[in-house]
C-alpha cells in the first residue's frame, strides 16, 4: 500500500474517533486495534533472553525431553 494512502486513511480514522462521544465505542475500537496490531508484532526479547531460551532448549533436548515429530503429528491430528 502506498504510504500516502496509508497516511490519509489513518488521518480519516483519527478524525472519526475525535467525533465519537460514546466511551464504549472508544473502548471497543481500542480493544480491536490492540488485538489486531499486537498479534502482528514479532516477539521481542533481549539477546540475553534469547541465549537463555536457546541454552534451556538445548539442555532439554540433550536430556531427552520433548516429543518426536511423528508422535507430535499423531497428537496434532486429534486436535481437529
Amino acid at each position: 500500500m502506498d504510504k500516502d494512502v496509508l497516511y490519509i486513511e489513518k488521518a480519516k480514522l483519527i478524525e472519526s474517533i475525535v467525533d465519537v462521544d460514546d466511551i464504549n465505542i472508544i473502548k471497543k475500537v481500542r480493544s480491536f486495534l490492540k488485538r489486531s496490531v499486537s498479534s502482528r508484532r514479532p516477539a521481542v526479547m533481549t539477546i540475553e533472553e534469547l541465549k537463555k531460551e536457546v541454552t534451556e532448549a538445548t539442555e532439554d533436548v540433550l536430556k531427552g525431553n520433548g516429543v518426536k515429530h511423528d508422535d507430535f503429528i499423531k497428537e496434532m491430528k486429534t486436535w481437529m
